[in-house]
């Protein structure tokens, strides 16, 4: 046993040097520095970290093999350590336990971008749709439509902007070249194309149908969430909103939805232009703040 601990010790020594050579030991763990490394590299590495089996003994080198702790890595003769091999090692000796792994794996794999931030122009897309109340699929940003309800959009989208720059939410955009830049197609449809991560950073609320439509996902089956609402609010104002702010916002809210719905939606679908989703966006709005502690916590 003795024996077989010391000789893993040594593949663990040799992969160990080598990441630290090539400035790739970002951890004191050789197992999250060898995951946090690209899979080419990490292929050399194990190459360059392998040993010979003439150097183990024969018995030791059997009972590694069939622990899974090294593994045959170019030919026959040359052996390097395995994931389970280093796990075993940094186990015993402290450097690492589960808790720390399954969270690093979690963190990376599972919900890589899901707790990232709203960067200035998502959180100015989710408010101008927020604002509009696309809140369900019969009620979407849609730009299939002619041109002039494109433009619509981007009046909201610029006024959305000013609001919230106004309320110090947004830190360092560019409103003149987010929306005036100039293509072959309008600048609201290049800037939804472009808005790759709100699916994720919303926890799949914000979604694309695949035919040029977004909208937010709070009305099912003729219920609507409002812990979702809540949620969407907090992304863009994290709960710190003064109370003169919150009143504010909802008047632009509603002011939006009363002045603007006829040019943006199908008025029979879309159901949200109603006076009760004035009181809807407004108790919104203030459970974002009031739950601010629980919603920060899920990201």
């Amino acid at each position: 046993m003795i024996d077989e601990e010391n000789y893993l010790k040594r593949f663990y020594i040799s992969l160990s040097d080598n990441l630290r050579r090539e400035k790739r030991s970002k951890e004191n763990s050789v197992l999250l520095s060898f995951l946090k490394t690209r899979s080419a590299s990490r292929y050399r590495l194990l190459r360059k970290s392998a040993l010979n089996s003439v150097l183990i003994p024969r018995e030791v080198l059997t009972t590694l093999l069939s622990k899974g702790f090294i593994q045959c890595i170019e030919g026959i003769d040359s052996y390097s350590i395995t994931a389970k091999g280093v796990w075993h090692y940094e186990k015993k000796k402290d450097l690492i336990d589960q808790e720390t792994l399954l969270s690093y794996i979690n963190d990376e794999y599972f919900i890589p971008t899901m707790k990232g931030d709203l960067n200035d122009r998502e959180k100015a897309i989710l408010f101008m749709m927020i604002s509009t109340r696309t809140f369900s699929e019969n009620s979407t940003v849609d730009l299939k439509k002619r041109d002039a309800v494109k433009d619509k959009w981007r009046e909201i989208l610029e006024r959305s902007c000013d609001l919230l720059d106004d309320l110090n939410i947004l830190t360092k955009l560019d409103k003149e070249s987010f929306l005036g830049k100039k293509g072959n197609i309008h600048v609201v449809s290049s800037i939804f194309r472009r808005n790759n991560q709100m699916v994720q950073k919303t926890s799949g609320l914000y979604v694309y149908t695949g035919k040029h439509e977004y909208y937010l996902n709070l009305y099912k089956n003729s219920n609507f969430s409002q812990d979702n609402l809540s949620y969407l609010f907090w992304k863009i104002f994290k709960g710190d909103i003064s109370s003169e702010s919150v009143d504010r916002v909802i008047k632009y809210c509603n002011e939006i939805s009363r002045e603007e719905s006829i040019f943006l939606f199908d008025m029979s679908k879309h159901v949200f232009s109603m006076p009760e989703y004035d009181t809807v966006i407004k108790d919104g709005l203030m459970d974002s703040i009031i739950s601010r502690d629980k919603w920060s916590r899920i990201h």
